[in-house]
């Protein structure tokens, strides 16, 4: 007989699990009424290879505002998930460059626009720079401007996944490990009525795509098409010399020139990693190959098939270098390639899909980590209630609907290889 469930997640990273326990906690139910499909173990991917960086700053405003409401959501996280995790608020140091105008203009209208929404981050000068970061970082004030975001933390992903384990557990959810989904069965009225999987057919009132980067492999056979592939990033670890050691509370440096991100890891460990291509030519390459690989995604979306070269471990080296000359006596101590899930806009995917009246997304475009608790909230209301209870929670910048216009044509076209005629945005 098969299995059946008010709500099943494909996905088990950090936003399917927070968005199981809150629609578990919405329905408020003894019973396990609540499932998660995980095709590998649970935060197993790329939720447990993340740099663990909580930064409201963003190009998009709305998605600003939301991840500051979700910051302050990780300062009670013992409440919302039912287990207490430990966070450090080191707040973070970007570094753009100021040696084009349009450049120092878009920056500094961002800290405008940050600014009345209530977020803080502020331009800083040489003396107070010096003073946040010991200094211990290069500052070169004729071609770099800097700004300050005092709400940034770190957490660790792993202790996270922890957590979210213990709280699955609390809330009484079913984690189905080691199950691929094979296929759906549709009914008449646009409705996934069987989930197919390797261990069973399952049956769910509504279905949550969690799936990150799969999700179009995983709904391709049925139709729906959905724009998000993956982006393969290498994060690498370095052992700095005691002497130098950072200290765990040091800020995170969100450095545009080098294109780094700096955090300090486990013990004084030096973490980095580059942020997303942003680049309307990598981003049709990666949907590009994605499509290629549409019958082997098993090989295209394993980390394990993506090595790092000595260059580029030494290209590493030499950001620490430029931005950190003082730590002049480091190691290298590991790298691995994880993934940015990546949508043609860069943003994410919320909401009810276009078609399937019972398929809910929750995709995070390479930034699910830090909005889990907030996605989480937001599609257990959706989902149980059918509507968002805080209306200034405005999610439809952030609909799948968004991709059925003639940009996508374009964007289409691009990715098969014709002239560059994208229109998205870039962030």
């Amino acid at each position: 007989m098969d299995k059946s469930y008010h709500s099943v997640i494909i996905g088990g990273g950090c936003l399917g699990a927070s968005t199981a326990i809150s629609i578990a906690q919405n329905l408020n139910s003894n019973g396990k009424d609540v499932c998660i499909i995980e095709k590998g173990i649970l935060c197993g991917a790329e939720s447990s290879k993340h740099s663990g960086i909580v930064r409201s700053a963003n190009s998009s405003i709305k998605a600003a505002v939301l991840a500051e409401k979700t910051n302050d959501m990780w300062d009670h996280i013992g409440e919302i998930w039912g287990v207490n995790l430990k966070s450090n608020k080191t707040g973070a140091i970007w570094i753009a460059r100021n040696n084009r105008k349009e450049s120092t203009k878009s920056w500094n209208d961002l800290e405008v626009k940050l600014n009345k929404s209530g977020i803080g981050f502020a331009r800083v000068e040489k003396d107070q720079l010096k003073s946040l970061t010991n200094n211990l970082i290069r500052i070169d004030e004729n071609n770099e401007i800097y700004f300050y975001e005092p709400n940034a933390r770190t957490i660790d992903p792993l202790d996270v996944r922890n957590v979210l384990y213990k709280a699955i557990e609390i809330n009484n959810i079913d984690l189905k490990e080691s199950t691929l989904v094979t296929g759906f069965e549709l009914n008449s009225n646009s409705k996934i009525k069987k989930i197919k999987t390797n261990k069973g057919n399952i049956v769910a009132e509504n279905i949550i795509n969690a799936a990150g980067g799969w999700s179009s492999h995983i709904f391709n056979d049925i139709g729906i098409k959905i724009p998000v592939t993956l982006q393969p990033v290498y994060v690498s670890n370095w052992l700095i010399s005691k002497k130098n050691k950072l200290p765990m509370d040091y800020p995170i440096i969100a450095d545009y020139i080098n294109l780094a991100y700096f955090r300090t890891w486990r013990d004084g460990e030096l973490h980095m990693h580059q942020p997303r291509d942003r680049s309307q030519s990598s981003i049709a390459r990666h949907f590009a190959k994605e499509a290629a690989s549409m019958k082997r995604a098993d090989i295209y979306f394993d980390a394990s098939n993506f090595t790092s070269s000595y260059s580029e471990t030494n290209r590493y080296s030499e950001m620490i270098h430029h931005r950190f000359p003082t730590c002049s006596s480091f190691i290298f101590n590991g790298g691995y390639i994880s993934f940015f899930d990546i949508t043609p806009d860069l943003k994410f995917i919320l909401g009810n899909d276009k078609d399937i009246t019972n398929l809910y997304h929750c995709l995070g475009a390479g930034q699910a980590f830090k909005y889990a608790p907030m996605f989480g909230k937001i599609l257990g209301e959706l989902v149980v209630k059918k509507k968002i209870k805080n209306k200034s929670f405005n999610i439809d910048e952030f609909s799948i609907k968004r991709f059925s216009n003639n940009k996508m044509k374009d964007f289409w076209n691009t990715v098969a290889g014709s002239k560059n005629t994208l229109t998205v945005k870039n962030m």
